[in-house]
Parts: C-alpha cells; sequence; structure tokens
C-alpha cells in the first residue's frame, strides 16, 4: 500500500476517530480528486489534478501520509546510503486550493458599441473554483474622434469615450493549466459623448447596460502566471441616440448586438 511505503511501515493512528478521509474521484480531459478531511475534528477540503489516475493516486497517498505523519514520511524519502528518493512531481500532485484568486491586466477592443472599433485598457479581479470561476473586470476606453455623421455635411463628427465593468460568470471545461469554457456576461457602464463640427454640437453623458454571451480561455504559465483570453457577444439593453441639434437624423446609436474581445494576464494567488 503506497501511505504505508511512505510512512515506512505499518500504518499507525493513535486514536482512529482522529482521522477521517472520503475522496471524489472524476475522470474528464484529465483525472482529479476530491479529497474531504476531518482531523481531531478539524475539516479541510483539498482538490487535485493530475494527467493520469496513478498520479492522482500517488499524490493522495502523499497528503494523507503527510496527515498521519509527516516526520516519518520525511525520513523515509531517504533510502539507507542517504541518497533522496524521487517525490511525485509538483505537475503530478497539482494540489490545488479549493478557491483561489486572480488579478491582472487587460487590453480590449469593442465593436458596435461605439461608431468605430474601440480599444481601451482596464483590470481585473477573480475568485476560481474547480470547475468555474467569478471575473470582475473594469476598463477605460481610449478617447479619440469617431466619425458618426454620414452626410454631405462631412465635417461633423462625434467624439466618444465609455467607461465599463463587467461581469462574467464561466465553467471550466479543462483543467487547472488549461482552463476553458462558456461564459454569461453582464455589463454596465457610462458612454460621454460630444459632437464638432456644426455651430450647435452636441455633449452627452448616458449610461451604458447590456447582456451577453460568450466564451474563454486561460492558459498557465508556470504556477501562478495565466494568460487570458476572452471573447464575448452583447446585447445592450440600453442604447441611447446622438443627435445634433441642429441638423437633421440620429447621429449614433448602438446597433442591436455588439462584441468585445480582451487579452491579457493575471496572476494567481
Amino acid at each position: 500500500m503506497e501511505i504505508a511505503r511512505l510512512l515506512g511501515g505499518a500504518i499507525e493512528i493513535a486514536h482512529e476517530d482522529d482521522l477521517d478521509v472520503r475522496a471524489s474521484v472524476t475522470h474528464g480531459i484529465g483525472w482529479s480528486v476530491v479529497l474531504t478531511t476531518r482531523v481531531s475534528g478539524q475539516l479541510g477540503r483539498r482538490s487535485i489534478e493530475a494527467p493520469s489516475c496513478q498520479s492522482v493516486a500517488e499524490a493522495t497517498a502523499l497528503i494523507v501520509a503527510l496527515m498521519i505523519d509527516p516526520d516519518a514520511v520525511a525520513a523515509q524519502a531517504q533510502d539507507p546510503k542517504g541518497r533522496r528518493v524521487p517525490a511525485p512531481s509538483p505537475r503530478a500532485a497539482a494540489v490545488a486550493r479549493p478557491l483561489g484568486v486572480v488579478a491582472g491586466l487587460h487590453a480590449q477592443g469593442r465593436l458596435a458599441t461605439l461608431p468605430n472599433v474601440d480599444l481601451g485598457m482596464g483590470v481585473g479581479l477573480g475568485l476560481v473554483g474547480r470547475r468555474w470561476l467569478l471575473d470582475l473586470r473594469g476598463t477605460y476606453g481610449l478617447r479619440r474622434d469617431q466619425l458618426a455623421y454620414l452626410s454631405s455635411r462631412s465635417g461633423a463628427y462625434g467624439r466618444f469615450n465609455i467607461s465599463t465593468g463587467a461581469l462574467a460568470a464561466c465553467l471550466n471545461l479543462g483543467s487547472t493549466a488549461l482552463a476553458f469554457g462558456p461564459c454569461a456576461v453582464a455589463e454596465a457602464g457610462w458612454v460621454s459623448a460630444e459632437g464638432y463640427g456644426t455651430t450647435q454640437g452636441f455633449s452627452r453623458h448616458a449610461p451604458w447596460a447590456a447582456l451577453g454571451a460568450g466564451g474563454y480561455l486561460w492558459f498557465a504559465v508556470g504556477h501562478h502566471l495565466l494568460l487570458v483570453l476572452q471573447a464575448d457577444a452583447l446585447v445592450p439593453i440600453w442604447r441611447p441616440e446622438y443627435v445634433f441639434r441642429n441638423l437633421p437624423g440620429v447621429v449614433f446609436r448602438a446597433p442591436a448586438v455588439g462584441g468585445r474581445f480582451l487579452a491579457g494576464i493575471a496572476w494567481r494567488f
């Protein structure tokens, strides 16, 4: 038995009721096990992911052996000649916290929210479970002149800017190292717009709100650094109209469906 081997002999627990370990194993793209433990009345929960069943079993045995007698495990890690016995690799064990925190930076592109493609920069903060994540991001659009009135009076234009906050709830269909899956998105923000090129322009500040869905991909580079990609289709639930006071027609109104794409880096704690 692997636990007995790690302890160097028979498994000895002073009081049988002091330790209780329950394991739930699942097999998808890789292997994973959730350990629920009780040690001297203290409850704990750990999640392990690995590419093979044997790696999961070895990592589980190591955790249980360390709970029983960490000194015996350390002593058994050396053979009689004093050479170190290889322990299960960090990648094979992949012991993950039940709940993780990620924080990062991103660049974002938007289509069909403003008259032209809009680019922005922002920050994000998220909570990550074994098969889900919640991601909150704030983004500031880079203010720019955007053509917003197409007629014989082509000198009329608008300058638009958007600041948004978005909450994404996603499923993880992959693993800890390569996470991907579908997302539901809720977004709210503020659009600032100013019109130029006529004797009477416009200045307006209006709320922005949208709901949408999309997908994400998180790729682990090392133990903590993540590369982040996400794409979403957004349906605005508030579409204000922008008009010049002395010109007919609507300068701009957001289409019924738009989109956004972001790429960034994040640090997993």
